[in-house]
Formats: C-alpha cells, structure tokens, sequence
C-alpha cells in the first residue's frame, strides 16, 4: 500500500507534501507554529522536532508490520521525501521570522 503525505503546515500557505509513486491515499498533519520564536535556537529545535513528528505521523514511520521491526520501505521513502521538505519549509519559516524581527513586524 502506497501513501501520498500531505503536511499542511501553518507557515503563510506552504505545504509540505511526500509523494512516493502509485500514491494510494492522503494524511495531512497541521504543524503550529504561532507559539513559537523562530528566532531563538529553542523556537527553531522545537520546530525541527514537531515537523519531524509530523512527517513521521504522515508517512506512517513508526507503524511496524507484523514481523519487522523497521518501517515499510514506502514509509521510509515517504519520510525521506517529507523530512526533505521539512527542512525547505523551516528554513523558510526561520528566515520570515528573522525578517520580521529585523524589521520589526
């Protein structure tokens, strides 16, 4: 079974999406953000980790099948492919935030 994971991420619009071939369904995980200082180390670990969490969720990483300890390898392409994107969208995010910090909005 094949998945197509959609991450929405509260980020101004951006999207982050992991598509491995012959996609059969869709998740969507919402990441917050609002609580986060994105111009602070911590701000910017603590996103790192809910956008991991989140491409994780998406991909199904953690769901074992029965007799394996490791994830599918859709899921490990899946979350390959979303963990990628994850760090284009927190990039993203960070430099926004510390735009509008410089500027001070």
């Amino acid at each position: 079974m094949f998945k197509k994971a959609t991450l929405a991420a509260a980020l101004a619009g951006l999207a982050l999406t992991a598509t491995p071939v012959l996609a059969e369904t869709t998740t969507k995980v919402r990441v917050e953000i609002n609580d986060l200082d994105l111009t602070t180390p911590e701000g910017q670990r603590t996103l790192e980790l809910r956008l991991d969490t989140a491409a994780r969720e998406a991909c199904g990483y953690d769901q074992r099948t029965t007799g394996s300890r490791l994830p599918t390898a859709t899921a490990r392409a899946c979350y390959k492919q979303a963990h990628a994107k994850a760090q284009d969208i927190m990039a993203t995010a960070i430099a926004r935030a510390s735009d509008d910090a410089r500027l001070g909005g």
